[in-house]
């Protein structure tokens, strides 16, 4: 990769401003911006200095190095190809794509063109998440054998992308949007692989709607446990929370996000009583960090399209497991549906349609409310 980075956006919308502004803020340089609304692009290209752009391939046509991409999640597929097939490194909101198949085809792609690419887990970057990491991987909390993971999310009003509330647009309701962080995370601290899921979702899996509320369950290859609620209140004015607990042989955590802008973690056990409040955190700057230096060294950024990948099909497992009412393997499940893709038989249920199934603009339509916790 060149030493200065040029780097485009497709979708100018909240998740595209917050990335803009943490490549400034790692003195990156933002050249392109993408969408299909000419004012929303305009703004946000004007105030990086960048040329606007209606197309993703417009945006790739301005000599760039690095894609960011900030779209509804039934256009990360396509994008994403286009700047593979470009030679263009890659950084996806997630969910990256919205099925395995787009998945496998994705990754695939990147292996064969040598394209590094790195999926949007901005909750991994969070200062309190760092901070449990190490002190998990220190062996202070002992064995973790059950965790416990509660979002109440804002409920799909008017300013919520109208897209979220489309299944062929978003893949799926708060299990895709929200819980998909949650599992991701706990996968990363726990560093263990995720072997069963058990779930309950309401409304049921629609062609149309998306879910309001998941149950889960999960078994991990470690023995550890952990339950999941992820929930999007009807409430009119109910404030975001996401909070959640691991329970170790030593020590048990507390992790509180009301937003990116208010952690706590609280350490607890027999003589130890630790809080660290987070006031001035920076997880999208963090993250970038992460996609630029591992470009400049070569390496792979993490978390990477495999992980991704794991994330994802963890979702479908949900939306298999609520529609079948009884549990899933994941490892199964994921071989399963490649053997079906590879045998040409691929059956799409309802909570994995085609994203071309509903028109939909090349690029994003988001709002450009101000930044925060985007579940």
């Amino acid at each position: 990769m060149p030493k200065e980075l040029r780097i485009a956006i497709a979708g100018a919308g909240q998740m595209g401003a917050a990335h803009a502004d943490a490549y400034r803020a790692c003195n990156l340089r933002v050249v392109a911006v993408a969408d299909s609304n000419p004012e929303r692009a305009g703004q946000l290209a004007a105030a990086h200095g960048a040329w606007a752009c209606r197309s993703t391939e417009e945006a790739l046509r301005q000599g760039v190095d690095a894609l960011s991409i900030c779209l509804p999640h039934s256009l990360h597929f396509e994008a994403a190809m286009a700047a593979v097939g470009q030679g263009v490194a890659l950084l996806i909101e997630k969910p990256h794509c919205i099925t395995l198949a787009e998945s496998r085809a994705l990754r695939a792609r990147c292996a064969e063109r040598g394209v590094p690419a790195m999926a949007g887990f901005t909750h991994r970057f969070l200062a309190t998440s760092r901070r449990l990491k190490a002190e998990i991987g220190s062996g202070r909390l002992g064995r973790v054998g059950l965790a416990i993971d509660h979002l109440v999310a804002n409920g799909l009003g008017p300013a919520a992308p109208e897209w979220y509330g489309e299944r062929a647009l978003a893949g799926g309701g708060i299990a895709m949007i929200g819980m998909i962080h949650s599992i991701d995370r706990l996968r990363w601290l726990l560093a263990a692989e995720i072997e069963s899921v058990q779930a309950l979702v309401q409304p049921p899996v629609s062609e149309r709607g998306v879910e309001d509320t998941a149950l889960v369950l999960l078994q991990f290859s470690n023995g550890a446990q952990a339950s999941l609620v992820a929930h999007r209140s009807p409430v009119v004015g109910h404030p975001r929370s996401h909070r959640y607990e691991l329970f170790g042989e030593r020590l048990n955590a507390y992790c509180s996000v009301g937003s990116f802008a208010l952690q706590e973690l609280h350490l607890a056990g027999a003589g130890v009583d630790e809080r660290v409040t987070v006031t001035d955190d920076a997880p999208f700057v963090a993250e970038i960090r992460e996609f630029s230096s591992a470009l400049a060294e070569g390496r792979v950024p993490s978390p990477s399209l495999d992980e991704a990948e794991i994330a994802l099909g963890a979702v479908l497992a949900i939306y298999e497991s609520a529609r079948l009412r009884r549990p899933i393997l994941l490892r199964e499940f994921l071989e399963q549906e490649a053997a079906l893709e590879r045998s040409g038989n691929v059956v799409s249920p309802p909570a994995t349609l085609s994203p071309r199934t509903s028109a939909a603009p090349a690029t994003g339509t988001v709002s450009t409310r101000a930044v925060r916790n985007p579940n």
